[in-house]
């Protein structure tokens, strides 16, 4: 069973004269998801794909096999996050967008040159940082082009980065093995929760993959609409926490198994409802199960444990935004 996420960025540069006007704003431009911030999502990598923005004099053009800028000059931690989660099915069709904006501030330049910018999830100086983003400063004209930052004057980088879900049930087949030897197929349909009710999906957009918080909780009910949101009353016990798969490299992928001890969800099971290790605190996704046979639900006693194993995949988003 799969759960799958878009990745896309945006960056706009302002340049602010020591009174306070503006001296030059770019305007929102695109940048390019590196294939090393891909890889960060699996973990291990820092926490926060936007904890930093880091800025740099080169000019060669990006490609998704970077790993740093040509020449870093500064970086400096986010400040003032904003999310956009609203959802209109006219306007968005079967696409979600959501978005979290992040500004850096950059002073003291002094008479600096800047032509290259990028996020980063660590930094320690211009050479020990980890790139998951980088773009080529453009003109008005689509044009790479180069910004001198006087003394006096402060250097803004608002950075949006998108996260994309087609809302669309996904839908396939597994079979559960019931530990003697046998098994039952049943059919699946993966399906959003929450959509444009909160900032749910937005809040934690750039975030790598964890377990940290990540409700579940199987039902008997059938699933909700899309645009609802499905309660989860128990905190998730650090016992029943899903088990992570680790993470391989341009996999761009995680496994995460759900288990339902001897103790729990002895019934039958009509839905699972979980936060994924992108996004948590909320439920995001569900599940429906029904045989391939009759459309039964998956049918769990006291002696019985239960797992399910759910795959979040990523990968760059690059239709318009």
């Amino acid at each position: 069973m799969q759960a799958n996420m878009g990745i896309a960025g945006e960056f706009r540069v302002v340049v602010k004269r020591a009174d306070g006007s503006t001296k030059i704003d770019t305007g929102c431009q695109k940048n390019l998801i590196l294939n090393q911030g891909l890889d960060f999502f699996g973990g291990g990598k820092g926490t926060d794909m936007m904890s930093y923005c880091v800025i740099g004099s080169g000019n060669s053009q990006p490609v998704y096999t970077q790993n740093k800028l040509d020449t870093a000059v500064s970086g400096v931690a986010g400040t003032a996050s904003s999310t956009k989660y609203d959802y209109d099915a006219a306007r968005d069709g079967n696409l979600y967008k959501t978005n979290k904006v992040r500004k850096y501030s950059f002073t003291g330049l002094n008479n600096v040159n800047i032509s290259e910018v990028g996020l980063a999830s660590s930094y320690s100086d211009t050479t020990n940082y980890y790139l998951c983003t980088r773009a080529l400063i453009k003109d008005s004209s689509g044009n790479p082009t180069t910004i001198t930052v006087l003394n006096g004057e402060i250097l803004e980088i608002y950075y949006k980065l998108w996260a994309v879900y087609d809302i669309t049930d996904k839908t396939g087949q597994m079979s559960v093995l019931d530990g003697v030897g046998g098994s039952v197929t049943y059919n699946y349909k993966t399906r959003l929760a929450n959509v444009g009710l909160t900032d749910a999906f937005a809040q934690n957009i750039g975030f790598a993959m964890e377990t940290r918080l990540m409700f579940w909780e199987l039902r008997t009910s059938e699933p909700v609409a899309i645009t609802s949101a499905p309660y989860v009353s128990d905190y998730p016990n650090s016992a029943y926490l899903p088990v992570a798969s680790s993470y391989t490299n341009s996999s761009y992928k995680r496994t995460y198994t759900y288990t339902a001890p001897v103790s729990l969800h002895n019934q039958g099971n009509r839905t699972l409802f979980l936060a994924s290790g992108l996004n948590y605190y909320y439920i995001l996704w569900q599940i429906r199960f029904g045989s391939v046979a009759n459309d039964s639900p998956i049918t769990k006693t006291n002696t019985q444990t239960l797992s399910l194993p759910i795959e979040f995949s990523w990968g760059r988003y690059e239709g318009a935004l």
